[in-house]
């Protein structure tokens, strides 16, 4: 009797570990670039870095700030997407109230601040939710819609996040660009990770 349960306890746990699936696999809309599907890792005023795992779509904690600073917006990871440093593409994007880490979220994309991490590329794609989540930034169609003080937290924010603790990768900003750039950014992420997933 003790076998049995045994079997049908790990019969239980091996199928709904089949029917699990990684959230960074979750589909994008059919009209990518001009919205798009990210997780939701860190919430705007976190001190909590967290990441997807790669592997299995587990939100991790990775560490706690050093630095005292927070997040001056909701962080995340962009789905079916591989950016030049071989993880997902980073985004950065406005809600009116913090997400919950794991949340999936429709945006639309406003801008891309430039930025090189320990010598690789680590662009962040600047978004706001999509018009059907939230009309209130409807009026935010570019970077230089949002208002000059969030574009200076930004980039206040990325450029000491990484000072302490000491002999960690140096960060560099080299600006933003707009929306049109930022869609081109997530074009080329989504059409490398179709590449390396073929259907």
């Amino acid at each position: 009797m003790h076998l049995v349960k045994t079997l049908l306890t790990a019969g239980l746990l091996f199928s709904a570990a089949a029917q699990a699936h990684n959230v960074l696999e979750f589909p994008q809309p059919e009209n990518n670039p001009e919205e798009f599907y990210a997780v939701t890792e860190i919430p705007a005023g976190g001190i909590i870095k967290y990441e997807t795992d790669a592997k299995t779509g587990f939100i991790v904690a990775d560490r706690f700030q050093s630095m005292p600073v927070a997040y001056p917006a909701n962080y995340g990871s962009l789905t079916q997407s591989l950016a030049g440093d071989g993880d997902s593409l980073d985004v950065v994007f406005y809600t009116r109230a913090p997400m919950a880490p794991g949340t999936l979220i429709k945006l639309r994309p406003i801008g891309v601040l430039k930025m090189i991490d320990g010598g690789e590329k680590d662009d962040k794609i600047i978004a706001v939710p999509a018009s059907k989540i939230d009309p209130t930034y409807d009026d935010i169609q570019t970077i230089t819609d949002l208002p000059k003080i969030e574009q200076q937290r930004l980039e206040a924010f990325f450029r000491v996040y990484k000072e302490l603790p000491e002999g960690r990768k140096k960060v560099e900003l080299a600006g933003f660009n707009d929306a049109a750039a930022a869609k081109q950014e997530i074009k080329s992420a989504w059409e490398a990770w179709k590449a390396k997933n073929p259907q």
